[in-house]
């Protein structure tokens, strides 16, 4: 059971180091795992190069942000632990970062409308659609265009 703390330290803790304002509320376990998630995003970061560094970097901004928000909330909360993985920050978060895999926690969560939802699910389904139509139709465009696989082929890219 949580005690009631102080917002603003678990803000500024959480800002310092991201879930050391969750380890102040008396949530251990949430707060080992986002700092050892952020120290995996953060180690990622140095890892990889180019645009897959670029998303580790966003996505351990936004586990950071979502960590410090988090804390200040559990903190203002009147002592009892909310079902902080069904808080609509969490959740978009996830469907921001796994997408669909987020979608079992989007349904369950109380915070959402029906509508808002069926509006995420549309969103993420289309655009994983997107995703897995975007070679085909690449693909489609290099065949009925000759003048550009010849643009291609100078700039030194091979279709």
């Amino acid at each position: 059971m949580l005690t009631r703390k102080k917002p603003l330290i678990a803000l500024a803790l959480s800002l310092v180091v991201p879930g050391l304002g969750q380890l102040y509320n008396g949530e251990r376990t949430k707060g080992l795992v986002l700092a050892g998630t952020c120290l995996a995003l953060g180690g990622g970061s140095w890892w990889f190069s180019d645009l897959t560094r670029v998303s580790v970097v966003l996505a351990l901004v936004l586990v950071w942000v979502s960590a410090v928000l988090d804390a200040y909330k559990t903190a203002k909360a009147v002592g009892q632990p909310v079902d902080w993985y069904y808080r609509t920050s969490y959740v978009v978060a996830m469907v921001l970062l796994v997408g669909p895999l987020a979608l079992p926690l989007l349904w369950r969560s109380p915070h959402f409308s029906r509508f808002a939802q069926w509006a995420w699910t549309a969103v993420i389904m289309a655009t994983v659609g997107l995703f897995l139509a975007t070679p085909y139709v690449l693909g489609w465009l290099l065949k009925q265009s000759p003048e550009l696989v010849a643009v291609l082929r100078q700039a030194g890219i091979h279709p």
